[in-house]
């Protein structure tokens, strides 16, 4: 089994702007991708996988989402790889009425979710990001017997992920180490379906 990893998307228009751009549209399919910097963050991440033994036989699922997309496409470009696959099951977490204002909401949001409160006004709830999120990584780690694995995505999806590899309750998923912009994570090797150490 090769090890499976995650990759932040890289510095977006929105993270600049202090934005919430979760709603699958021409803002987020489109419009919200990298900024300069976000692409050689990019391209950063993929020197660091070329040091962690990463290259050109790496399976890269992204996000189809702009801002991930375009990361996937330079850290693909960076290993020498083949142009990531697309997963709509890896789109940022919906974040309903929040979506376009001021990302200073994310902390309400985290609030209800440490509370194993219900979201109200089209907030996807934690469960089902971490059912999504969960089946992806089973089909991840299908795919690592063959290569190493790279999942790129958002911030609230992965911190859910590495939340459930780690056998945490994805509700506290704030108390997993932060992921920055186009950080690259190892999250483990030897996770097979049967393990049971994936259900959310």
């Amino acid at each position: 089994m090769n090890p499976l990893w995650v990759l932040r998307h890289g510095e977006s228009t929105a993270n600049v702007q202090g934005l919430i751009v979760s709603a699958p549209g021409p803002r987020a399919l489109t419009e919200v991708g990298l900024t300069a910097r976000g692409r050689e963050q990019a391209r950063a991440a993929a020197a660091e996988g070329l040091a962690q033994g990463l290259g050109p036989q790496t399976v890269i699922v992204s996000s189809d989402f702009a801002r991930a997309l375009q990361t996937a496409q330079e850290f693909a470009a960076g290993l020498g790889a083949a142009p990531p696959r697309v997963e709509v099951r890896l789109r940022e977490r919906s974040f309903g009425r929040y979506d376009e204002g001021p990302a200073s909401a994310y902390e309400q949001i985290w609030q209800v979710d440490r509370e194993r409160g219900t979201h109200e006004g089209g907030v996807e709830q934690v469960a089902a990001v971490a059912a999504r999120v969960t089946a992806v990584l089973h089909e991840a780690d299908a795919l690592a017997r063959e290569a190493p694995v790279v999942l790129v995505a958002h911030g609230d999806v992965l911190q859910i992920a590495l939340a459930v590899t780690a056998g945490r309750d994805p509700h506290d998923h704030r108390e997993v180490s932060h992921l920055g912009n186009a950080e690259l994570r190892r999250i483990g090797e030897g996770r097979g379906a049967a393990d049971g150490d994936l259900d959310p």
